[in-house]
């Protein structure tokens, strides 16, 4: 089993915040590299408006915190040097993935806490969304959602409560179908979005559909400067660890408004 992390921060951006500097993405490219055959296996950096986001892929070990935390910091201190000064905020989640599965990293901008709360019960709990919560057996046995402030609704059965928690203010921040986690979301502004992509989960292109039919405008990875609510769609597949890909899958003619 290959752990999957997102890790995005506010480190500064021009101009007024709206893109992350290149020299920053490429510092965190370059210390992540480092590690690669550590305690990394694989790495991949990008920004999504004015945050820096890395993926990385590892084993289960608590040294991992520490490590993103000194990446970050060190790009903080880059940022600082050029003149960017951002809140500092960061958000991470963690999904295992197993090899031969793929994970899709949904990537946010000029998003509110919690944004994603509302597309994740659309998407595990909501039959006219994602058929195969009728047609698939195991999607069929329902997931489990897990809110910040600790609240834990078993759906089908749980989603008018669920919802109401939502509709209060609540974010979800883990969904768990019958054998593992499928989806862990960040907290914080901005928030960073996991969905695994193997047995047990919904079909790709259905999960594409209940995102772009949000409150997010999908958009490519270039296009995803914080004018509005966005959202980016890079997947990835799992192959020992290492990540393949990433295809950038809002940059279809699928998504673009009309």
């Amino acid at each position: 089993m290959t752990t999957v992390t997102v890790v995005t921060a506010d480190l500064g951006g021009f101009p007024a915040g709206l893109k992350a500097h290149p020299l920053v993405i490429e510092r965190a490219a370059q210390l992540l590299k480092k590690e690669h055959g550590g305690l990394i296996i694989d790495s991949f950096v990008t920004r999504v408006g004015g945050r820096l986001a890395c993926v990385v892929t590892h084993r289960d070990d608590p040294r991992i915190a520490d490590l993103l935390a000194r990446v970050m910091g060190e790009c903080r201190t880059l940022a600082g040097s050029l003149g960017l000064t951002g809140s500092g905020e960061a958000g991470r989640a963690d999904l295992p993935v197993e090899t031969g599965d793929g994970v899709l990293v949904f990537l946010s901008s000029g998003a509110a806490e919690g944004a994603w709360s509302e597309a994740l019960a659309r998407i595990f709990a909501d039959p006219y969304t994602t058929p195969a919560l009728v047609d698939d057996p195991l999607l069929r046995r329902g997931f489990t959602f897990t809110c910040t402030d600790g609240g834990f609704y078993p759906t089908p059965s749980g989603i008018y409560d669920l919802l109401a928690h939502i509709h209060d203010g609540a974010s979800v921040v883990k969904v768990e179908g019958p054998e593992t986690t499928v989806a862990a979301a960040c907290t914080g502004a901005d928030p960073a979005l996991l969905l695994g992509t193997g047995r047990g989960c919904p079909p790709v292109a259905g999960v594409l559909a209940a995102v772009a039919d949000s409150d997010f405008m999908p958009v490519s990875l270039c296009d995803a400067v914080p004018v509005c609510t966005k959202a980016v769609c890079l997947g990835f597949g799992i192959h020992d660890g290492m990540l393949i890909g990433p295809a950038d899958l809002f940059d279809d003619p699928a998504f673009t408004p009309r």
